[in-house]
């Protein structure tokens, strides 16, 4: 109450606040616009009356907000006082649950039933409760004098919880109530529901019991749902007093019997619901035994009210049971998708309160006679509770399995425990396996290490060491090491720090470390100090500093350098001959762990070291002060010049395979330049001179000083031109040997932003081109006359480099309007590439190469224009350019090659092959003509080979005694083919002259025959036709006019006849469009230009004939046609 107060009090004062907002605010805005408009000149009226309109405003406010927040501040109450109850509900559900398992010591959950019991009026039913041996469970939040909607009841066979279903319960109360049960029991909530349902009840009208039926329905399928289960449902009709007569029946029984169950337990239906026979058949059932008891009920009765009563009570009691079907079919009614609620029976039971009688007998014999009312006499109530004593225990506890689980939490539970042992066993059998594995690999690496270690002691029993030959010690101490190394190997994972480990690491390691120390050191010492030695003795000045730089290094513990010493001892091994891969690779791991571990020798030998010094100070010591100040720190750094080089570099231009000048050291840049100072005074020159004062003595002089900066001076230029004359060198042009490579590289070549050449050119100008830097002190102009002096010969020294590579800073620097002597290359590599796409660019790159070849490029081409240019410019560029016209050249002409080729196998070949080769008399052997009119569109003008020779042979030409050739793009350059086409055009030539000589559109051939000469036995020589067409006798000799027309079939059959006076000699016959030929080409004995002698033999006999032809080609020469072979490609 205190804290509904406060919030009230702080309600109304947050009202009040926003109303006088709102009352200020309008007054504001009001007062406002008055004094902006006319009406200021009534400002006293006008401010009284927004005054008045304010106050109404705010008041207004104020009645709405108030009511506002009275009725929320209701609905809050409302809400906290259902949740604070929510909570104790549930506290309430665990300390009773808590307490039934202290009193009923389950081993499980489900163990005790719990049931719930579903009411209108729970009070009426207590009576009920407690005679099923029940007791309410009662704590300070709830007990028997509270009436909660929810009561929970336990014994010690179950658990009750008694659901009011009146007005006072509430949805939440349910949701909290269900969510108890299904944490305690997840699998299985409740074991059944009791619905006890007033008789008086019953006795409404139909749709009253239909509408209570419909709500306990929806209920009840609420916990159905909640549960996962369908609940075995048990109807309890309570309060059967309210009928008349009924409990008078049983005033004479004893205890025992009434305590009884009264009515029936239906058979179990998976799919639930209640039949109508079972329901007539159990109701009637119960109606006969109260009428068989009928007459001990009456022996027992003397009290007349009573028997009368006893007589009444079974017509009372089968009045009800149309009322009580009609409640119980619509309660279990199933539907279409889904099963009816599980009914298991109904029972009757009177919980010994008196109330308001019903008399259904005498109501119905009224209503029969026709009257509408009817006097009712009370009857004496029975006090003493009916039938409720077993019902629990002897009906419905012994079908608490029933029910059975929610199976989705079931399976899921099985799920769990499956994955749970399954996850143990896991466990356990990977705890043995990391135990197994682990002494596994502990087992095979001691054993292994106990088989290297005995081998190992086998060999230096055979080969001791020796501190005099360092190769001799390398192999036994490489065995040791692999021993160390076996142990330093990462461990597997199952390998854990805490498993037992018996190794001997510790052991092997101290031993291996031991013997590095006592033999391989003592062998580098000595290995060392012998090169020295001699060295010293042949006074090699370079060489001597270099061993006593390594003699120094190997005494340090501060090593820097272990690089050049590691190089020391493997050359030294390679000189001496001993030095395989297998002995270089053993040891560069014993001296990596050397040099990791630094162990140093113990004594150095001072006096060699003294020597060593004499010797490095006979001379001059301008190099070493070189190598020194090339490898300081501040200078030994390089520049990777390949990323100024561009993106496209690599596509046409490469550095020699075994090159890495690209890394160009800092000292050879303009920065390095500037940086270097060799002056007598620099500090350079100071340290390096600092550096090697130790061996060279006392500090030089000043005359010496100067000597040995012009030396160094003159060095460092020559090294500098050197060096990028020898990065030039290496720069390689990549071969252009395919259409692929070639387009590649005129794209590279072609882009002006990315292009090699250029920058190539440019960065050997940027780092060539040296000028010296002024120093200039900020926000002063200084004058020429303090300016600071510059070096002479580092101003010489910067001339000369930028002298000596002045043809690539040329290049690439413009002229007074702009332009770049490497433009016009440029230029011509993007005309190139123009010219060039449209080869790659095209369907038909092979006719367009082609027909750009056939035509006389008389204002010349892109590819020999660059040609021309490459003569004047650097070497680099000029095998660019010339690799680059070479492929274009030869691109082109690969593809008109390779258009002429296709084009004779179409146009040509193929039709030769199918239309003449295969036929007389191209092929002799061929028993088939050809056809004449094949041969025609073959020969004949602006046929099939004149027209190849005029469209694809046309741009060919012939210079002297050479094959003819097509013209490439450069000059000196050409496409030849095969020498066989030109033979064979020049036979095409021969054929159609002989062919077409007398009519140039059709195949005639005129010729002349005569007899020159026949056996004095032949009477008559002939050829025969159809008719003789010539005929000889011995005689004068006349030449006969004769012709062979092909595409007239005048003569399909030919033959010749000798005879003699009485007798034929000999006879031959031919058939076909070219029976001349048949006829004369086998008897041909000499031939000419136009004369052809044919010559019939039979035996003795003979006759000789000479053909004379028109032209300078004979037709009738053998082979004349058949010489006429084409080659398959050209």
């Amino acid at each position: 109450m205190p804290d509904a107060k406060s919030n009230k009090s702080g309600n109304v004062k947050k009202t009040v606040g926003i109303s006088a907002l709102a009352s200020v605010a309008f007054f504001t805005v009001a007062s406002s616009v008055i004094l902006l408009t006319p009406l200021n000149a009534y400002l006293v009226w006008s401010l009284a009356t927004i005054a008045i309109i304010s106050t109404l405003i705010g008041f207004i406010c104020y009645w709405v907000l108030i009511k506002r927040s009275a009725k929320s501040q209701e609905e809050s109450l409302d809400k906290e006082l259902i949740q604070k109850r929510q909570k104790q509900l549930a506290s309430h559900f665990k300390r009773m649950i808590s307490g039934q398992k202290r009193k009923t010591r389950l081993t499980s959950r489900y163990d005790q039933p719990i049931y719930l019991l579903l009411s209108q009026n729970p009070n009426k039913d207590k009576s009920i409760i407690t005679q099923m041996g029940y007791e309410a469970y009662k704590l300070d939040d709830f007990g028997n004098d509270i009436e909660f909607p929810i009561l929970f009841w336990v014994s010690e066979h179950s658990i009750l919880v008694s659901i009011s279903m009146g007005e006072d319960q509430h949805p939440e109360y349910l949701k909290t109530l269900c969510q108890s049960l299904t944490a305690w029991r997840p699998r299985q909530a409740a074991n059944g529901l009791l619905l006890t349902t007033d008789v008086s009840s019953l006795l409404e009208n139909n749709e009253q019991i239909t509408q209570q039926a419909d709500e306990l329905k929806s209920t009840i399928k609420t916990f159905n749902q909640a549960f996962g289960v369908s609940l075995p449902i048990y109807n309890v009709v309570s309060n059967m007093g309210s009928i008349s007569d009924f409990c008078q029946f049983f005033s004479a029984f004893d205890e025992s019997k009434r305590d009884e169950v009264f009515g029936a337990t239906a058979p179990y239906s998976k799919h639930g619901g209640i039949d109508a026979d079972w329901f007539n058949d159990e109701y009637d059932h119960l109606i006969s035994e109260l009428i068989a008891n009928m007459s001990n009920a009456l022996a027992g009765q003397l009290n007349q009210d009573y028997r009368n009563s006893i007589a009444s009570a079974p017509f009372q009691f089968g009045l009800l049971k149309q009322n009580l079907w009609l409640f119980l079919n619509r309660l279990y009614r199933g539907e279409q998708l889904s099963d009816a609620l599980q009914f298991r029976g109904f029972y009757f039971t009177h919980d010994g309160q008196s109330s308001a009688q019903s008399d259904l007998l005498a109501s119905a014999v009224s209503y029969s006679v026709g009257h509408e009312h009817y006097q009712q006499n009370e009857q004496i109530p029975v006090n003493q509770t009916l039938f409720a004593q077993y019902l629990m225990t002897h009906v419905i506890l012994s079908e608490h399995e029933l029910v059975g689980v929610n199976k989705r939490k079931e399976n899921t539970l099985l799920v769990n425990q499956v994955v749970f042992t399954l996850s143990w066993i896991a466990l356990l059998a990977a705890v043995l396996l990391v135990i197994k594995f682990d002494f596994d690999f502990q087992n095979q690496r001691e054993t292994r290490a106990d088989i290297m270690l005995e081998r190992y002691k086998e060999a230096i029993s055979a080969s001791p060491y020796d501190i005099e030959n360092m190769a001799d010690n390398i192999p036994n101490l490489f065995s040791l090491q692999r021993i160390y190394n076996l142990y330093k190997q990462p461990e597997p994972w199952y390998s854990l720090p805490f498993m037992p480990n018996p190794s001997i690491k510790e052991e092997v390691e101290e031993a291996y470390f031991t013997e590095l120390q006592q033999v391989l050191i003592p062998s580098m010492e000595n290995t060392l100090e012998k090169d020295l030695f001699v060295y010293v003795n042949l006074e090699d000045q370079s060489q001597t500093l270099s061993l006593l730089n390594n003699y120094r290094l190997l005494f340090s513990k501060d090593r820097t350098n272990v690089q050049e010493l590691k190089n020391y001892y493997i050359r030294t091994l390679q000189d001496q001959g001993e030095a395989d891969s297998v002995n270089i690779a053993q040891l560069d791991v014993l001296l990596n762990d050397i040099f990791a571990r630094n162990l140093t020798p113990v004594k150095s030998n001072h006096d060699l070291e003294s020597l060593a010094k004499k010797v490095i100070t006979q001379t001059g010591i301008e190099t070493l002060l070189y190598e020194h100040i090339q490898s300081s720190t501040a200078f030994a750094k390089r520049v990777d010049i390949r990323g100024e080089l561009g993106d496209n570099f690599g596509s046409v231009l490469q550095f020699s395979p075994s090159y890495a000048g690209y890394l160009v050291p800092y000292i050879f840049t303009p920065t390095g330049f500037n940086q270097l100072d060799l002056s007598v005074n620099s500090p350079t020159l100071k340290s390096a001179l600092q550096s090697y004062e130790g061996v060279a003595g006392a500090y030089p002089s000043a005359l010496e000083l100067h000597r040995i900066s012009r030396e160094l001076k003159q060095t460092y230029q020559n090294d500098y031109i050197n060096y990028w004359r020898d990065l030039v060198r290496n720069v390689e042009v990549k071969e252009v040997a395919n259409p692929t490579q070639l387009k590649s590289a005129l794209t590279s070549l072609s882009e002006a932003s990315n292009n090699p050449l250029v920058s190539l050119y440019s960065t050997i100008a940027k780092y060539t081109y040296v000028e010296l830097e002024i120093p200039v002190e900020d926000d002063k102009k200084q004058d020429p006359a303090s300016m600071p002096i510059q070096d002479p010969d580092k101003k010489e020294s910067a001339r000369q480099i930028s002298l000596s590579f002045q043809a690539y800073k040329k290049q690439v620097s413009p002229n007074d309007q702009g332009k770049k002597p490497i433009d016009n290359l440029l230029t011509a590599f993007i005309n190139a590439k123009k010219w060039g796409d449209k080869f790659y660019e095209t369907k038909e790159p092979q006719k367009v190469a082609f027909d750009t070849l056939s035509v006389t490029l008389q204002a010349g081409n892109p590819i020999a224009s660059l040609s021309s240019l490459s003569n004047s410019h650097l070497a680099v560029a000029e095998e660019l350019v010339n690799k680059v016209v070479h492929q274009s050249n030869e691109t082109v002409m690969s593809l008109a090659h390779d258009y002429l080729n296709t084009a004779w196998s179409n146009e040509i070949y193929q039709p030769y092959q199918q239309r003449l080769a295969s036929f007389y008399p191209f092929n002799r052997k061929s028993k088939t003509d050809v056809s004449v009119a094949d041969v025609k569109a073959f020969f004949v003008t602006n046929g099939i080979v004149d027209k190849f020779s005029q469209t694809r042979l046309n741009g060919f030409v012939k210079d002297s005694d050479e094959a003819p050739y097509l013209p490439g793009l450069l000059p000196g350059t050409g496409l030849s083919i095969t020498p066989e086409v030109w033979t064979m055009m020049d036979k095409a030539g021969d054929i159609k002259s002989a062919l077409f000589l007398a009519d140039p559109s059709n195949i005639l051939i005129n010729f002349q025959l005569k007899a020159v000469d026949m056996t004095p036995n032949i009477t008559e020589f002939s050829i025969i036709s159809d008719k003789p067409i010539f005929t000889y006798r011995h005689g004068p000799t006349l030449w006969s006019q004769q012709s062979w027309q092909g595409d007239a079939k005048f003569i399909e059959q030919l033959g010749i006849q000798l005879s003699a006076q009485d007798s034929t000699i000999g006879q031959n016959t031919v058939k076909g469009t070219w029976s001349w030929f048949r006829l004369f080409e086998p008897n041909v004995n000499f031939t000419s230009a136009q004369d052809t002698q044919v010559e019939f033999v039979y035996g003795d006999s003979k006759v000789k004939l000479t053909i004379k032809t028109q032209g300078q080609s004979n037709p009738f020469v053998p082979g004349f046609f058949s010489g006429f072979s084409l080659p398959s490609g050209i």
